[in-house]
């Protein structure tokens, strides 16, 4: 959600919660990782334990580093 967060905030100039950058990721994101950033918002937003596969997290990582980082 923070990467989210900082994407936001580069690409559109919005200070955003995590709840309000996981939201905008969901829109402004490739489709491929809308499902992940919802189990991280459902995550957040209850008690319910975030459990992610590695090499999802690992590819979803690099994604949004080369979106922030260019």
């Amino acid at each position: 959600l923070n990467l989210c967060r900082v994407l936001a905030y580069r690409e559109d100039g919005l200070v955003l919660s995590k709840i309000e950058g996981g939201k905008w990721g969901r829109i402004h994101l490739s489709e491929e990782y809308a499902d992940f950033i919802q189990m991280a918002l459902d995550a957040y937003s209850s008690d319910k334990e975030l459990i992610i596969n590695a090499d999802m997290g690992q590819k979803f990582a690099r994604y949004m580093q080369s979106k922030i980082f260019t």
